[in-house]
């Protein structure tokens, strides 16, 4: 049982990131009374920009488990690509997770590069849906969703956050 949990965990990371980050947020605000936008901004920052860029990076750039996310993805195991996927996914993890420590214009521009990245690879998956009828789990599955509706989230709060609030 505890093997199947790791795996729907696996397949659905992105989903357990925004999950991660609502508590964290909920906590911030019932808790430590922070204003609930900025807590729920800067928690998706850190843990769906941040954490989940990091993780990305990591196992993107790794075999064997590179070449498993490239299967899963329904790609080629072992493509240089996969190397660059890796650089972007860190450099905005890098980002994400000094969310935590640098506010302010900070939080905008990574919220916006961060935004425009995940959107266009939400787009890239639909498309290769469209073209190629790739359904592999880490294409067609909880990845497009939180690729496409996480900017949408991202956007909204920096919209009402730097309206004050």
């Amino acid at each position: 049982m505890f093997k199947d949990i790791l795996k729907k965990m696996a397949e659905n990371f992105s989903v357990v990131f925004v999950l991660v980050a609502i508590i964290y947020a909920t906590v911030n605000v019932l808790v430590y009374d922070v204003k609930a936008v900025e807590a729920f901004l800067g928690s998706f920052l850190f843990w769906c920009v941040g954490c989940q860029g990091i993780g990305a990076c990591v196992l993107h750039w790794y075999r064997p488990t590179a070449d498993k996310i490239a299967e899963g993805i329904g790609w080629a195991p072992g493509s240089p690509f996969q190397k660059e996927v890796a650089a972007a996914g860190g450099a905005f993890g890098v980002l994400g997770v000094l969310c935590g420590w640098i506010g302010g214009d900070f939080w905008t521009a990574t919220a916006i590069g961060a935004s425009f990245m995940f959107f266009l690879m939400g787009i890239g998956h639909v498309l290769d849906i469209v073209r190629n009828k790739n359904i592999s789990i880490y294409n067609a599955g909880s990845v497009l969703y939180t690729d496409l509706l996480v900017p949408v989230v991202l956007i909204a709060l920096l919209i009402i956050w730097k309206l004050g609030y």
